[in-house]
């Protein structure tokens, strides 16, 4: 009955707070904001794509000629020369010709050529892969790893395989491809930067303002007081988060349609158990409603470790400044680290925050298990609840401990 009195009490003094409902209200405007700016982006997809394929081409018909006129002095080279060089000429020349097809689709923007692009992509990716295996080409050199165009090929096969229409632009305005928005990485490390600015006041509010003297005279046991709080932001974050999803769903499947909820994502196996390595095993396919229960499956442990920081940081520092300030390093961190740092490296498998790019952990395009965050972050959560828990019933705020 205490808690729940103490938790009515919360919400209501977190309501009252006119600076959190400017926060949720920002909040809201972000959301807006997103989808102005994917609807920018959308148009502008189309047309930069065609520009990169245009650029593409020009750069493999310019490596064509060259080496083309280095065959035309034979008795300059030596055998092993004019192999290598034979071998990148079929490259090249079979590079040229799929991206001049694929350009001109892009070029025409139909739907019904959308077919046709997976068509030509696959075939390049299948030249690519022959200039791999004989050497007339490197990773580097076509900027794609085996393991990624492998991928690629597998999902375009399964698109085509099974005729469902794709899915060219990545910005496509519709409700299912909104859920798929809201979890990709910058998106929800600005979603948890909102959390840690609603929940930073959680426990720091009564101690800034003093009132606390008031608020633990109260017939409260601290542990009441203490879950209280932790639960109340927790109700009120994941609330947020829910009518945020809910509502830009409902707002672009009535504007632009629902779209397809069971269009494919790709996986492997190795998704299925907790992996340190990078070995993936087979691909697998997620439909979309799986992959978005799947991202916020990882999301949600990354916020209740948020919110378990949070307090712990304020109470062990009783600062506004220092709190918010330690959250946003990490947060920026996360953001460090998937920009610089490798695919492979480690730090994308141990670092709490990496799991915010959460289709890096379920496509695997990083060394990251899906499983393997889950328990992270809920480890490191339930550890923080732990350790600010203790401190805060020992915590000396009358001038004695209770």
């Amino acid at each position: 009955m205490d808690m729940i009195k103490i938790i009515k009490n919360e919400i209501y003094k977190f309501f009252k707070n006119k600076k959190n409902i400017i926060i949720i209200i920002l909040f809201f405007a972000y959301l807006l904001g997103i989808n102005f700016y994917n609807l920018k982006e959308y148009k502008m997809y189309m047309n930069e794509t065609k520009q990169s394929y245009h650029a593409k081409y020009l750069q493999a018909e310019g490596s064509w000629r060259s080496l083309s006129k280095m065959l035309v002095r034979t008795d300059l080279l030596s055998t092993e020369e004019i192999e290598e060089i034979e071998k990148k000429i079929v490259f090249y020349r079979a590079e040229r010709g799929n991206l001049r097809f694929i350009e001109a689709k892009y070029v025409n923007n139909r739907p019904e050529y959308y077919r046709d692009i997976l068509i030509y992509t696959n075939e390049r990716y299948e030249n690519m892969l022959k200039g791999l295996e004989n050497g007339a080409v490197t990773e580097e050199n076509i900027n794609l790893s085996k393991e990624n165009i492998q991928k690629g090929m597998y999902l375009n096969k399964y698109i085509l395989d099974n005729d469902i229409e794709p899915i060219i632009n990545p910005y496509t305005m519709t409700g299912a491809n909104s859920l798929v928005m809201f979890l990709e990485g910058n998106n929800s490390i600005i979603l948890i930067f909102f959390i840690v600015l609603l929940a930073v006041d959680i426990y720091l509010s009564e101690v800034e303002e003093g009132s606390y003297k008031l608020a633990y005279t109260q017939p409260f046991q601290r542990i009441n007081i203490f879950w209280g709080k932790v639960i109340t932001i927790l109700i009120v974050s994941l609330s947020l988060i829910a009518l945020g999803v809910i509502l830009n769903f409902c707002i672009l499947s009535i504007i632009y349609g629902v779209g397809n909820m069971n269009y494919p994502f790709i996986s492997a196996e190795s998704i299925k158990h907790i992996s340190f390595s990078n070995v993936h095993g087979e691909y697998i396919i997620l439909p979309l409603w799986k992959y978005v229960i799947m991202g916020f499956g990882l999301l949600i442990p990354i916020l209740i470790c948020t919110i378990a920081l949070i307090i712990s940081i304020s109470i062990f520092t009783d600062s506004n400044r220092k709190t918010i300030g330690i959250s946003i390093m990490l947060l920026v961190l996360a953001f460090i680290f998937h920009n610089f740092l490798t695919k492979k490296s480690i730090v994308n498998l141990i670092y709490p925050y990496s799991y915010l790019y959460a289709r890096d952990a379920i496509e695997l395009n990083t060394r990251s298990n899906y499983l393997f965050g889950i328990l992270l972050n809920s480890l490191i959560g339930i550890g923080l609840f732990i350790m600010s828990y203790y401190k805060f019933v020992q915590k000396d705020f009358l001038g004695a401990k209770e």
